[in-house]
């Protein structure tokens, strides 16, 4: 079977790459996602499950450090019993694709992996902070990525995006870097990229070569610098916590959601430093879909959802704040 590790920080559209990768392969082969977010409610699980996707949750936690035995156990799991065609990996925007690689390639799975591919989606609108903010994890991780999707394009200007992908390539001068806009890519040349992709795994810090090194420090002082929390390797190091929450029956407002969403992504908010939130939630007959990333709230309609559900992702979260302004959001009818 083949191996996709598709893999970003939060936000980045790694769902948003898998729901496009299903309807390109999912009438040709046999697939399962699985699925490990930061916190203890998953949104994207329903998400793909939608799409057609048979899709396996990995509980609270990352895959690369607290859930290393439970994703080793999994993927032994769904090989020998399911024998899909393909694993599409969509591990927790936080996790590092270095130890999860090193998962996947143990001698176990020796004749049952055919192929590995590691898939970074890099968001165009916080790349450079985000390189400011802890070099080793980010070159870490383009390092050890066969194929780049610069995705949000369409948010910066051409030379902006021409600097970010100068960034990767100096990081990891072997890859391809796709530009992209909503994770959308050209399939013919997705596939050509990652063919001749020479197979990742080495540590950016140790290889990278004086004059690449100048050209990373000219890219990092051509951009400007913003706020921006810092974190490590380790997700507990990252000071990041999560906000999760189900509701069974429960109709909502949409222009209060609007307003509960335009207070997260509020820099002073006193719900706390919000860096990601999600929901879907039970509009009248209808489904929305409600996500801040990169500072920007977005809306899609959904299809069938069995129960509304968040999850709010940031620091010193003030969760009976965030409770009681949900409670405010309900608009007194029943689902």
């Amino acid at each position: 079977m083949i191996v996709d590790i598709v893999f970003g920080f939060l936000g980045s559209g790694k769902t948003t790459f898998i729901i496009k990768a299903l309807e390109k392969w999912g009438t040709d082969e046999k697939i399962v996602i699985l699925v490990n977010e930061f916190g203890d409610v998953g949104i994207d699980g329903d998400l793909l499950a939608g799409q057609g996707g048979n899709v396996i949750e990995m509980p609270s936690g990352c895959i690369c450090c607290s859930l290393q035995s439970d994703f080793r156990s999994q993927m032994l799991e769904i090989s020998s019993t399911i024998k899909p065609d393909r694993v599409i990996v969509e591990p927790t925007g936080v996790a590092t694709i270095a130890q999860i690689r090193s998962i996947v390639e143990a001698e176990l799975f020796e004749g049952t992996i055919e192929t590995i591919n590691n898939i970074l989606i890099a968001d165009a609108t916080g790349f450079m902070n985000l390189y400011k903010a802890n070099r080793h994890f980010v070159e870490s991780q383009v390092g050890h990525a066969d194929l780049a999707l610069l995705n949000k394009c369409d948010r910066v200007d051409k030379r902006k995006g021409m600097i970010i992908q100068g960034a990767i390539l100096a990081i990891n001068p072997e890859i391809r870097v796709l530009m992209t806009e909503f994770a959308a890519v050209d399939w013919a040349e997705y596939r050509m990229a990652l063919s001749a992709a020479p197979r990742a795994g080495r540590d950016a810090n140790e290889t990278d070569a004086p004059d690449t090194r100048q050209v990373v420090e000219h890219l990092l002082t051509e951009t400007n610098h913003a706020g921006h929390p810092h974190f490590h390797e380790e997700e507990d190091a990252l000071g990041y916590e999560s906000y999760g929450c189900v509701f069974e029956g429960t109709a909502f407002d949409r222009k209060s959601l609007e307003t509960f969403f335009e207070e997260l992504n509020t820099a002073d908010s006193r719900m706390g430093g919000i860096v990601r939130a999600k929901g879907i939630f039970h509009i009248g007959a209808t489904a929305l879909l409600i996500e801040l990333a990169s500072r920007e709230i977005t809306f899609q309609p959904v299809g069938h959802v069995s129960r509304s559900k968040v999850s709010i992702i940031g620091t010193g979260l003030d969760r009976d704040l965030i409770s009681t302004s949900l409670q405010h959001c309900v608009s007194g009818g029943a689902v």
